[in-house]
């Protein structure tokens, strides 16, 4: 059988697959975090192998258009606005920064807040193979991180397959713009064909019972350099709960994100057409944030889905998106068309970015809409290592035209506290003004969390909330989710 043959083949089964698992969850969005991309500021290191590791002549930095370093959710996810699979850079920050017990080389700036060092991971690898010389078994001192293109032209770090979900490579020569092997240690950076999964479960003191909450399938297929499809299959979501899956007309299982993408373009650019979320706001991982859910951009059903084409480019460290599209008014109908627009500066200790969005649905489904707001996001840990704080938020104001006209805004801030690697302590802020032409119409959640990585792949979050309305007190509750991905 063909090496082309088997990728189809695969992907069906996949597929397969994962509808079969999906039918048992109910479903919640598999989104980016820009606190992990403002916070990874303070050290390129979060990203792949330190340049100087094995090379003591250093790095040839790279022109500006030929960098692949940016502050933007291309930097770690296939999909360059953010949320799901993630790639080679990806899987390498959840590995080496984001967990207690890293398995790739910590950052140098995390050597404070350790928990295991890089001598006991190193140790630890050489007592079980997997830091030795293959020909004599004594510790390998060969350098396999290129350092430039002449390098990576020369085979220098190839051939990579230290992650299963990653497999082959794409037919033709390796692509400047593309993930290098080598410079990700073991991980296959360049693969044909990947594999990815987000799972949570949950439990809420209101309900006082655990329920599953989301499961994501992905899968990528990058037959040759600059072109990748990549598709996530997802559970419609059910707040009624899983039996009420079955009480619905649409299929259970959809395609949340099914695009075509050419990209690793100089810049960091792409152009990606298909079905996605349009890029407006910060691709924040709570859907029910009012900034989310106001907006239409909830994510855990099909409606708020579009199907357009999307431009950008996110070099470091300008960014910029444009998109039109079709609208999803709801029964699988698209009515009318839509556009978006943003764009910013995304810095190693800053951010500061806008976004507008259109949806002219000549009054149908949900109405017309108009939105606009600016985003920010602030790293004082960039500047200051005894500060292991960063901040990000939006504020967003819309209208929405039926038979009336609506206005409303809304807001988020959210600060993350880095304990140790692999803890953190989260604060969080809502606000909306839910009605701007009645007084009072406003509503506020403050929140307290906890996040625990201990392993790369496994997260565990407790959140202490209470929501706040006019005229009623706080009503507090305890949310707990654990997160599994690959």
């Amino acid at each position: 059988m063909s090496r082309l043959l088997r990728v189809p083949l695969a992907v069906g089964g996949v597929m397969a697959a994962t509808v079969v698992a999906t039918i048992a969850l109910s479903s919640s969005p598999a989104v980016g975090t820009p606190l992990y991309a403002q916070r990874s500021g303070r050290t390129c290191g979060n990203c792949h192998v330190s340049p100087t590791l094995e090379d003591s002549e250093g790095w040839d930095n790279p022109s500006l258009l030929e960098r692949k370093c940016t502050m933007s959710c291309i930097s770690c996810h296939t999909n360059p606005t953010g949320g799901g699979l993630r790639n080679a850079s990806g899987r390498y920050y959840g590995q080496s920064t984001l967990a207690m017990f890293h398995t790739q080389q910590r950052s140098y700036s995390d050597t404070d807040r350790e928990i295991v060092s890089n001598d006991a991971l190193w140790r630890f690898e050489q007592r079980h193979g997997n830091e030795v010389d293959a020909d004599d078994g004594d510790p390998t001192d060969e350098r396999t991180i290129p350092s430039d293109w002449a390098a990576v032209e020369a085979g220098m770090g190839a051939g990579q397959t230290g992650n299963w979900t990653a497999i082959g490579n794409p037919l033709g020569k390796t692509s400047k713009m593309s993930f290098w092997d080598g410079r990700y240690d073991d991980l296959n950076a360049d693969p044909l064909l990947q594999l990815g999964l987000d799972a949570r479960g949950a439990w809420w003191s209101g309900t006082d019972s655990g329920f599953p909450m989301q499961v994501d399938g992905h899968v990528s297929v990058h037959p040759v350099e600059h072109v990748t499809f990549m598709t996530t299959g997802a559970l419609r979501g059910r707040s009624s709960g899983v039996l009420a899956i079955g009480e619905d007309k649409r299929a259970p299982v959809y395609a949340r994100t099914a695009i075509l993408m050419v990209h690793e373009l100089p810049g960091m650019s792409w152009a990606k057409v298909g079905r996605f979320l349009p890029a407006y706001g910060q691709h924040i991982d709570d859907h029910t944030s009012f900034t989310r859910s106001l907006f239409e951009m909830d994510m855990s059903d099909d409606i708020d889905l579009v199907h357009g084409v999307e431009i950008g480019t996110a070099p470091n460290y300008p960014w910029g998106t444009a998109s039109v599209f079709t609208n999803n008014i709801g029964n699988g109908r698209d009515e009318g068309w839509g556009g978006t627009i943003a764009g910013g500066w995304r810095d190693l200790g800053w951010s500061l970015g806008g976004h507008a969005m259109m949806k002219d649905r000549g009054g149908n489904g949900r109405g017309d809409l108009l939105a606009a707001g600016v985003q920010w996001g602030f790293n004082p840990i960039y500047y200051n290592n005894k500060i292991p704080v960063t901040v990000v938020g939006e504020v967003s104001y819309g209208q929405r035209t039926t038979d009336a006209t609506l206005r409303f805004a809304a807001s988020t801030t959210e600060a993350w506290w880095l304990l140790k690697n692999g803890l953190n302590l989260r604060i969080k802020h809502d606000f909306a003004l839910t009605d701007l032409s009645i007084q009072g119409e406003w509503q506020q959640r403050f929140a307290l969390g906890l996040e625990v990585a201990p392993i790369p792949g496994l997260t565990f979050t407790a959140w202490g909330r209470a929501l706040q309305r006019p005229g009623t007190g706080a009503r507090p509750d305890l949310f707990v989710t654990t997160h599994i991905w690959f």
